[in-house]
């Protein structure tokens, strides 16, 4: 068994310096940090929130009051689980990490990022079939800008996306 987590653990520190040291690219270090950076997704996702809640109805209003609670239940799921399993982040294990965002002491499996992404982006895929595709693909950026800045593991969003 120890084998099998050796090799799950080379696997994904493999994928981790892949993305976060092989890939780095002057577009991406600019665009990746923005994805992480709270007003950057918190201002335009209340706007939007709110616009959907004045003009698309009683139905809209309860599909964004189960989102709520559906993110709530994701983030809250998280952080148990980072609290039972207490993963060290990459960038405190890894010398010279290409680190775009602050690395803070808390656990890193699963990530919340991407589990609270992805469980808007299954809300929007049942509910808004035009736009269908427009949160996934936000959320797989998020879930890949977390291993671009250096913050996670790739089985860490894996888990937060299987999460969410």
């Amino acid at each position: 068994m120890a084998d099998v987590w050796a090799g799950l653990q080379m696997l994904d520190t493999w994928g981790f310096l892949l993305i976060n040291r092989i890939l780095q690219n002057p577009v991406f270090d600019v665009l990746m940090p923005i994805l992480n950076t709270k007003p950057y997704y918190f201002l335009p996702g209340a706007a939007t929130i709110l616009t959907l809640a004045v003009r698309g109805g009683r139905r809209m209003r309860i599909l964004l009051a189960v989102c709520a609670a559906a993110v709530a239940l994701s983030d809250q799921g998280a952080n148990l689980i980072k609290e039972a399993v207490q993963r060290t982040r990459p960038c405190h294990v890894i010398p010279e990490v290409h680190l775009l965002a602050g690395c803070t002491q808390s656990p890193a499996f699963p990530s919340n990022h991407a589990s609270n992404m992805f469980v808007i982006a299954t809300m929007a895929w049942l509910e808004f079939r035009r736009w269908r595709w427009v949160l996934p693909a936000l959320a797989a950026a998020m879930a890949y800008s977390r291993l671009y800045v250096g913050v996670h593991w790739p089985s860490d969003v894996l888990a937060g996306a299987l999460l969410g």
